[in-house]
Parts: structure tokens; C-alpha cells; sequence
């Protein structure tokens, strides 16, 4: 008979294991990584909570963030730590879950950055710096290659390469000049999916272009956000004639059938019928209990809200947590989100689940205090 492998026992919620411990052939959807701050997050220019004095809070420029990889049930195994005075954006998870792409902005400039790759397995880090171009994310399932672009705005084209992890180009992609930014790579890399002024395009990995899936209507100019299912992609579209705010979110299937709104037209203004203080829907997610979507709020913020039949939406409101929150993806049938201080930084990281309408903190206050600046849950964008 064949032998079955032993289940490792998965660490518990809020307890923090080596990462020589982390059962890799476990890891896999629903888990998480996390970049954790020991310091406590407030709102832009509000004063500590009077338990927190200023004084026993530790100064943001001179202490290290953590990068957690974080398991369904709360348990914790630190993986590397990022300079003091940084604030690194998590972008993308390798499809062979081994390795995280950062992009960590120069203080000053508006162009240049460093790009950081984390082999989750080590902890070692890899990274080049580019002064112009930002990382969209892996161009292999093996995290040995990196998709970097700039999207087009008026009279500036835009444009995506491939880079090695020195930062060495590969491949500069002959992307049609209506290329409007963003790119979507299949779990392979054999493909990737673009946006354009008119819907999205596909193109192979090695940069031969393939079919056009145009979108109907006014608000045409789209991106890719992430993979709704294997075949079909979940695209933000705008008017890229006139640049108003007006977004609507559509599932586009990569084999050429017609695509399908996901939402109505939301002008952005926030007080549309149906569109209640939302000022435009930046993703989605399809649970047992429900569509969610993450929604921009007024002033910078960020909610949670519920899809209704006929293409609005409604304001979740968890009780006990901060109404701004960020989701950060899904795990079982739960949605990962991270509280956040208003427009300022995270708090805690959260399981929700929206069925019971109960959540666990995974991270953050009141687990081992600090903040969770970052979070993306596997399988990422896919």
C-alpha cells in the first residue's frame, strides 16, 4: 500500500513557530503572509490612546517590520525582517508559494524604487533598484522573473518588460499602444493578460500577441485584477476618453466569449443609487454566503461591502471593528481583511466570516500588539 505523508500539526492561533517549522507541503490557499510593525497604528495626526502613551511606543523610523507567513488558524512563523525606516508593499506570491515580490518606494522620488524577492523557504532576500517602472508582479511560477511596466496617462505611452531578479531586461513586450498598464500572468506564465483602452488582450509569456476581448460601452479601458476562475478574469474598467471617476468591475473570459458585468456603472461620486458612499469598487470575491467587494470610502478610506442582485452594493458593517477595512483575500469561507485607522495604516489582521458574522484576529492588537501593514493571502491574484 502507498505510504500517506503525516499531517503536521499546524501551530496555533497566536502562538509563533521557527521557520524551519513551517509544514510546506501544507501550505498552500487560505494561508497568508503579513508584514508586521511593533509599532501600534493611529489615524494620520491622532494623539496615542491613553494606555499607549507616546513615550512606551517605539519610534516608526527606527524599528524593523516582520514578514509573517501566518497559517488558516492564526499561527505565526517569522521569515525575515525589512530595514528600519521602509515600508515595503507586498505585490505578489509566487504560484510555487516559495517566494514574495516587494516593491519598496526611494524616499523623495516618485519613480525610482527597489524591488525586493523573499524565498519564503529561507528568508534570504534578492533585489535590484529601477528608476523608472514599478513591479506588477512574477512572470514565472517560480518567482525567477519579474513583470515591470508603467501604465499610459495622455500623451505617455505605457509599457511592460521582463526582468531577471538582478533587474536585468529579458524582454521588452511589444504591447499595442492602446496598453493601458497592468498585467495578469497565468499559474504557468505561459500567458498574460493586459489592459487596454478598449477591454483587456492576451498575450503569450514570450511576448507574441494573441486575441483582443473587447468590453462594451463607454467605460472600456481596463485592467486585470486577478483570476475569478482559471478561464475567466476580473477586470476594473474606466472611461479612458474623458478620465472621470466612473469605474464598473466585469468578468472577461480569456477564451473570447462575451464578458458579463459583475457590477453597474458607478459614477464614483459616492452618491449614486445603489452606490451609497461608494466611491468605486476595486475588487472582488465569491463566497458560500455572498459576493463581497472591497469599496473606497470617503477621505482615503476603505470598506467592505456585499453585491446585490441587481449590481450595487451594500455596506458590511462588522461590529467591533474599525469601519475601514482592507480585504486582503480569502481563506476557506472566510474573508481575510485587515482593520485599518481610518485612511492611515492597518491594525490587526482579521478572519470574517461573513455567514455568522463573527471574526477571529489572526495578528496584530490583541494577538501580539504592534500593526499589520501588509497582507496577501495565497493563491494571490489567481
Amino acid at each position: 500500500m502507498p505510504t500517506v505523508a503525516p499531517v503536521t500539526q499546524l501551530s496555533a492561533r497566536g502562538v509563533e513557530s521557527s521557520i524551519e517549522t513551517i509544514p510546506w507541503p501544507q501550505v498552500g490557499p487560505g494561508w497568508m503572509l503579513a508584514v508586521w510593525s511593533p509599532v501600534t497604528g493611529h489615524r494620520p495626526g491622532e494623539t496615542p490612546a491613553p494606555n499607549q502613551p507616546a513615550p512606551n511606543q517605539p519610534n516608526p523610523n527606527e524599528v524593523t517590520k516582520t514578514l509573517y507567513l501566518v497559517n488558516p488558524a492564526g499561527g505565526r512563523y517569522p521569515i525575515t525582517t525589512f530595514p528600519p525606516g521602509t515600508s515595503p508593499r507586498l505585490i505578489d506570491w509566487s504560484s510555487d508559494r516559495g517566494h514574495a515580490l516587494f516593491d519598496l518606494p526611494k524616499p523623495g522620488s516618485v519613480s525610482a524604487n527597489t524591488v525586493i524577492s523573499v524565498d519564503l523557504r529561507t528568508g534570504k532576500q534578492s533585489s535590484f533598484a529601477r528608476d523608472q517602472g514599478s513591479p506588477i508582479g512574477y512572470a514565472r511560477a517560480d518567482g525567477t522573473g519579474v513583470l515591470i511596466g508603467e501604465s499610459h496617462y495622455r500623451d505617455h505611452p505605457g509599457w511592460l518588460a521582463r526582468v531577471d531578479m538582478a533587474g536585468n531586461q529579458e524582454l521588452a513586450y511589444a504591447v499595442a499602444e492602446d496598453y493601458s498598464g497592468g498585467a495578469l500572468a497565468t499559474s504557468d506564465g505561459t500567458q498574460l493578460v493586459l489592459g487596454s483602452a478598449s477591454g483587456l488582450a492576451v498575450m503569450s509569456g514570450d511576448g507574441v500577441p494573441g486575441r483582443r476581448l473587447p468590453v462594451p460601452g463607454k467605460l472600456s479601458a481596463c485592467s486585470p485584477v486577478r483570476w475569478w476562475t482559471p478561464t475567466v478574469v476580473l477586470a476594473r474598467c474606466g472611461d479612458a476618453v474623458r478620465y472621470t471617476s466612473a469605474g464598473q468591475l466585469w468578468r472577461v473570459p480569456v477564451d473570447g466569449t462575451a464578458p458579463t458585468a459583475l457590477t453597474a456603472v458607478n459614477s464614483g461620486q459616492g452618491d449614486d443609487p445603489g452606490f451609497a458612499g461608494d466611491a468605486g469598487d476595486t475588487d472582488a470575491w465569491q463566497l458560500p454566503s455572498g459576493t463581497f467587494l472591497q469599496s473606497i470610502g470617503a477621505c482615503g478610506t476603505l470598506f467592505l461591502s456585499r453585491l446585490t442582485p441587481d449590481g450595487h452594493t451594500t455596506r458590511v458593517k462588522i461590529p467591533g471593528v474599525s469601519d475601514s477595512v482592507r480585504v486582503d483575500g480569502v481563506s476557506g469561507d472566510k474573508l481575510v481583511l485587515t482593520a485599518k485607522a481610518g485612511c492611515g495604516p492597518g491594525t490587526s489582521l482579521l478572519a470574517y466570516d461573513p455567514a455568522a458574522s463573527t471574526f477571529t484576529v489572526l495578528l496584530g492588537p490583541v494577538v501580539n500588539g504592534g500593526s499589520v501593514t501588509e497582507a496577501l493571502v495565497y493563491p494571490g491574484r489567481e
